[in-house]
């Protein structure tokens, strides 16, 4: 293991049979394995009309298989695996003779999307090879990937004649264009290269955009990343996810720093209580404050919830802290799930503004999230892009799948000592330590219930150590077993000698937490739509705090939000009864938010004025796309 990191993923054999499971199969069946549509998104690298608009359809084949590479993980199947190289064989083939990869013409090539989109391609494909069975396969895949960084290192840099990376883009100063900095130290670690190295040193210090130098902002900690004056959310992450990599392989602690603050950055000012971030459109804004803020545009983006869980995942990784786990989890069981489109619903936005001039296209994922009252499916489509065959697809579509596969990945990680249990979910995993076979067994209807009992068995004698992840909402914990433990950085940590079978149960505390509005007066934000059709980024704007926003109530139980659907329970004003911050809640038998549409969790709490008030896990609330959902409750 690279000792740099705390924790690696153990990507062994896995058997779910909880909801992340069923997400992964329903992706497997509608999205991933869909073989038109991979062409589709080849063929842009062929047709090259993203020059025309500024577009990302370039983005569209990448994002893409990087998530279905993480399924794949889990899922392990053939079918997939056919499908996932039939798709690779495919984009090998669209590079012009000189390597350059690109859904722009000459012409227009290092303006708009265009290197975001190259970044893409070469990086799913460097995730492909993790699970590639065809060394023959491999080294084209390598050998494509190289020529097509070449081009681009070629054109891209300091030196006579080349492009500055943040210039390459008319987009938010660079920061789209800088995220190239992760697959190119990924290439570096495959090929040794040391021309990788150092264009990923020359991106490093261009600071990631052109107006501000973000990571130096991270090391000296005086801001927040909603005012680092450069607001996109998505993307700053992704420059923070290439400078994580760096670090892995300089080991400067100077870079670890800047990691660090700008993640606990984000845990404190950038996340909702359903676990994205972004209550403007799809920019950091102090969200964490400003959630129940009533704007009428998109916001909770489905591409920001996913990318967030990836850097903390990778967090997690290099620091062991608990804090980005469980983050991951509330995104998860909320953002994440919400996001996932099983009932294959049309966006009536798309129909009404574009009518039968484009064919009907179910995406597998909605791209925002209403937290205060409003419906899903009803804001459009987040990157929005349509094919020449007048077909569309859009951003937080394709991204979607890595968020289920880096949740998988983290459930169960290794350490220098053994192994880490962050997720629970009821199935069984296996891995090998020190020459031993451990097998772990769950037994539990986690999330809806705290009662996990977990059986670790070993085919010979071994010393190890088993933590397991204690989340911080869980106020009151129960654990039994024969074995003894102790409780440090958050984890139940057993620790000694472990042959035949060891149970232990774990009862996490499942009481209703009551979340209000945070209070505050006034700020400067940057996120202004100017006249030029772009958020302004280098002029602050004033905002105020309103009192009405204040006049909301949000109930956790566990990692799960409690959500208002209208088809159970009116849009009321509530008025729900509280002693001590604490509230009765009588959990129903009932799977189903309505007949055909099943959920997590359904439960009831007693209002003053209604009675009882029928609330659903908001993963699951609305998914017919029009119902009017609420994850904070309007109270009176």
């Amino acid at each position: 293991m690279n000792n740099i990191n705390k924790l690696s993923f153990e990507n062994k054999e896995k058997r779910l049979y909880g909801v992340s499971d069923a997400a992964a199969r329903f992706l497997a069946e509608n999205d991933l394995r869909d073989m038109k549509r991979w062409h589709t998104f080849a063929d842009q690298f062929r047709e090259r009309r993203d020059g025309e608009n500024n577009g990302w359809r370039g983005e569209f084949f990448g994002k893409a298989m990087r998530g279905a590479v993480l399924v794949y993980e889990y899922l392990r199947t053939p079918e997939l695996y056919l499908a996932l190289t039939e798709a690779v064989e495919d984009i090998l083939t669209v590079a012009d003779d000189d390597g350059r990869v690109s859904s722009y013409t000459r012409e227009t090539e290092f303006s708009g999307w265009d290197i975001w989109s190259r970044k893409y391609v070469i990086l799913s494909l460097i995730y492909f090879l993790d699970i590639c069975k065809d060394e023959s396969l491999k080294e084209r895949v390598i050998r494509f990937i190289s020529r097509a960084a070449d081009y681009i290192i070629e054109r891209i840099g300091d030196g006579e004649g080349k492009i500055g990376i943040n210039n390459a883009s008319s987009f938010w100063y660079g920061l789209n264009s800088s995220s190239i900095l992760e697959p190119i130290v990924k290439l570096y670690k495959i090929t040794g290269e040391k021309r990788y190295f150092d264009f990923a040193a020359y991106i490093v210090e261009c600071g990631g955009t052109a107006f501000y130098n973000i990571f130096e902002l991270a090391y000296e900690n005086k801001k927040l990343p909603y005012q680092y004056g450069i607001a996109k959310a998505y993307e700053m992450i992704s420059c923070f996810e290439g400078l994580l990599e760096f670090y892995r392989i300089t080991g400067n602690e100077r870079y670890k720093v800047m990691l660090v603050n700008f993640a606990n950055a984000l845990l404190e000012s950038e996340v909702s209580v359903i676990g994205s971030s972004g209550s403007t459109h799809e920019l950091f804004d102090k969200t964490t404050v400003r959630q129940t803020y009533d704007f009428s545009g998109p916001k909770h983006e489905t591409c920001v919830t996913v990318t967030l869980m990836k850097f903390l995942s990778e967090m997690l990784s290099l620091t062991g802290d608990k804090a980005y786990a469980d983050c991951m989890e509330i995104s998860f069981y909320n953002a994440y799930l919400g996001a996932l489109n099983t009932g294959c619903r049309y966006s009536d936005f798309i129909e009404k503004k574009y009518g039968d001039t484009l064919k009907k296209t179910v995406l597998p994922f909605d791209s925002y999230s209403p937290v205060i009252p409003g419906a899903r499916g009803v804001l459009g489509v987040g990157g929005f892009q349509v094919f020449s065959d007048n077909g569309y697809y859009g951003c937080c579509a394709c991204i979607g799948a890595a968020g289920l596969g880096v949740f998988h990945r983290a459930m169960l990680m290794r350490d220098k000592d053994g192994f880490v249990l962050n997720f629970y979910e009821k199935g069984r995993m296996s891995a090998e330590y020190s020459g031993a076979r451990v097998d772990l067994s769950l037994d539990t209807e986690y999330p809806r219930d705290g009662r996990i009992l977990i059986k670790v068995k070993t085919d010979s004698a071994v010393n190890m150590a088993l933590k397991l992840r204690i989340p911080e909402w869980s106020r009151s914990t129960e654990i039994k077993s024969n074995s003894s433990y102790e409780i440090k950085d958050g984890y139940a940590v057993f620790s000694g000698e472990w042959s035949g079978e060891t149970e232990i149960e774990l009862a996490l505390d499942m009481t209703i937490r009551v979340v209000h509005p945070i209070s505050w007066d006034t700020d400067a934000i940057f996120s202004k739509w100017g006249k030029d059709g772009a958020w302004t980024t280098t002029m602050p704007v004033t905002v105020t705090h309103i009192p009405e926003y204040d006049k909301y109530i949000a109930l956790l139980r566990g990692p799960i939000v409690l959500a208002m659907d209208e088809r159970i329970t009116e849009c009321n004003k509530f008025n729900l009864k509280i002693e001590n911050e604490l509230i009765d809640c009588e959990l129903t038998d009932e799977r189903e938010v309505v007949k055909g549409e099943p959920c997590i969790l359904r439960c009831t709490v007693e209002d003053e004025k209604f009675g009882k008030v029928t609330l659903v896990d908001y993963g699951s609330a609305g998914k017919d796309w029009k119902s009017v959902i609420a994850a904070w409750l309007p109270i009176e």
